[in-house]
């Protein structure tokens, strides 16, 4: 009588055989399902972290003024150097980041054919504002320029953009509209405007576009070969 139940083994056997391959089939999908790492992935050893994203352009404008484009953001209207915008008054740079197809953000440089008067570069970048009817011109120009209905954001004033001095005044566009960081910086007597947009919303903007303007620099050496050249902007 002990022995009955034996004849109810090979069914249990044969059950599990079959479930065990159903089992091992779903706990892969359950490995794909749990929380993904917030650390950053060990540097494939056949790749150097270095080459995974390009360094940045350094981009080439008149008067000698350099500076570094950020990795995505590429000059408009780039001929075969991407770096080369000589013999342009006015270049835009645009963002090309996956980040900035949402802030579509872009700034506009501007130079001036003539040299900015003054005993130096601080007293001449002072002197761009110096009367309360030139900044009024001032915010009137970067409100219009943002926005019907734009406010300002951070007043005209003195900024620090890598080793330089700038002036620069922030803005906050209507909805739907670009808010805006409008900035000028004066460098061996020459004078250099950005205007920077972005449809970022949140406390911290301009972040790119700060870093850029840091970069700016001026290549006297330069300059004076574009002097040189006839037809040449200088």
């Amino acid at each position: 009588m002990t022995d009955a139940p034996a004849p109810h083994r090979p069914r249990t056997a044969l059950l599990a055989a079959c479930l065990l391959p159903c089992l091992l089939a779903i706990a892969p999908a359950w490995a794909e399902e749990t929380p993904d790492s917030t650390e950053a992935p060990a540097p494939d050893a056949a790749t150097n972290g270095a080459d995974a994203r390009p360094g940045p352009t350094t981009l080439r404008l008149d008067q000698g003024f350099r500076l570094d484009l950020p990795p995505g953001w590429v000059l408009e209207g780039a001929n075969d150097d991407p770096g080369d915008a000589s013999g342009r008054r006015v270049v835009r740079i645009l963002c090309e980041t996956p980040a900035c197809a949402r802030t579509k953000e872009a700034c506009t440089l501007r130079l001036r054919t003539a040299a900015v008067e003054g005993g130096d570069d601080a007293a001449r970048l002072a002197g761009l504002y110096t009367s309360p009817l030139a900044r009024y011109l001032r915010l009137r120009a970067v409100l219009k320029s943002t926005s019907k209905g734009a406010t300002i954001r951070r007043p005209l004033g003195p900024e620090r953009f890598g080793p330089r001095d700038w002036i620069a005044v922030e803005t906050e566009a209507a909805p739907r509209f670009k808010s805006g960081l409008f900035a000028e910086t004066v460098i061996d007597g020459r004078y250099l405007g950005a205007i920077c947009k972005t449809c970022e919303t949140g406390a911290v903007r301009h972040g790119a576009a700060r870093a850029l303007l840091g970069s700016v620099r001026r290549v006297e050496r330069a300059a004076a070969r574009l002097r040189a050249c006839p037809g040449t902007g200088g």
